[in-house]
Parts: C-alpha cells; sequence; structure tokens
C-alpha cells in the first residue's frame, strides 16, 4: 500500500505540482473558513444584500413611479396647453365677432348721421329756396307797383313802358 500511496502522491505532484497533504490542508482551511462565516458572518452578509437589494428594489420602484408621475404630468400639461389654446382661439373669435359688429354698428350710425345731415341740409336749402322766392316775389311786386305807379303817372306809350319794364329788370339783377 505504501506503493500505492506514492504512485498516487508522484502522479498528483506531477499532475498538480502540489503536495496532496498540502491539498487536504487546503481544502479543511477553506471548509472551516466557510463554516467560520456561515456561522458568525453569513446573517450579516445575507442582512446586507438583502437590504441592499431591498434599497435597490425601492429606487427601481420610486424611479417608476416618478415616471409615471412625469407621464401623467406631461399628459395634464398637454391637456392644459390644449385647453389655453382653444381658450385663445375662443377669446380671439369673440373679439373679431365684437369688433365685427362694433364695425357694423359704426357704420350704421354713420350712414343714419349722414341721412340726418343730409335731411338737415335738404330742409335748410328748401327754407332757403322759399325765403329766396318770397323776396324775389316782394321784390317783383314791388318793380311791378313802381312801375305801375310811374306808368299812372307819366301815362306813356307802350315804347316807353317797355324801356321802363327793361330797366326795373336789370335793377333787380344787379341786386
Amino acid at each position: 500500500m505504501d506503493a500505492i500511496i506514492r504512485g498516487i502522491e508522484r502522479l498528483v505532484d506531477i499532475a498538480l505540482g502540489v503536495d496532496p497533504v498540502e491539498i487536504l490542508i487546503q481544502i479543511g482551511a477553506t471548509v472551516l473558513l466557510i463554516l467560520v462565516v456561515k456561522f458568525f458572518f453569513w446573517d450579516k452578509v445575507t442582512a446586507f444584500l438583502d437590504k441592499r437589494r431591498e434599497a435597490v428594489d425601492k429606487e427601481m420602484t420610486e424611479a417608476a413611479e416618478q415616471n409615471e408621475e412625469a407621464k401623467s404630468l406631461k399628459k395634464e400639461a398637454e391637456y392644459e396647453l390644449k385647453e389655453a389654446r382653444k381658450e385663445a382661439k375662443s377669446m380671439i373669435d369673440e373679439a373679431k365677432t365684437k369688433s365685427e359688429d362694433l364695425k357694423r354698428d359704426i357704420i350704421a350710425e354713420a350712414k343714419e348721421d349722414a341721412q340726418h345731415i343730409r335731411k338737415n341740409a335738404e330742409r335748410d336749402l328748401e327754407k332757403e329756396i322759399r325765403v329766396a322766392r318770397t323776396k324775389l316775389r316782394n321784390e317783383i311786386i314791388g318793380v311791378a307797383t313802381a312801375l305801375s305807379k310811374r306808368v299812372l303817372r307819366d301815362e306813356i306809350d307802350e315804347e316807353t313802358y317797355e324801356r321802363y319794364l327793361d330797366a326795373a329788370i336789370e335793377e333787380v339783377r344787379k341786386q
């Protein structure tokens, strides 16, 4: 058996270049280290890893919630912008309508004022024409009266009468 052990040692030595006793010591030390870590540190390491995992999960959840909230706020802002545009368009349309109504009212009022002014001017013109006709009639009557007085006073012939008439007409023209 000694020969087999030496043969295995030699094979291991040749294959690994390491002493098998040393390998056993290393394996024993590793198992001992695992047991020490398991009994003394494993709970702390797993607790730390669990806390870290929870923290990462919490951060991921919060990031997802914030992302959803951001999307929601974006949609709300887009909706409000859309509503503000609608309201602005409505206000502009209303202002246009009011300005068109005001324009029509101003034009109608101006036409009405122009007709009123024209009617007043026509009335004043007719009044002036009546006054001028009355004055002309009075003057013609005055001239005819004066002419008749002269004719009666002078007892003139037809040719003289026509001269007096032309002179009276010329006098009226000058005035």
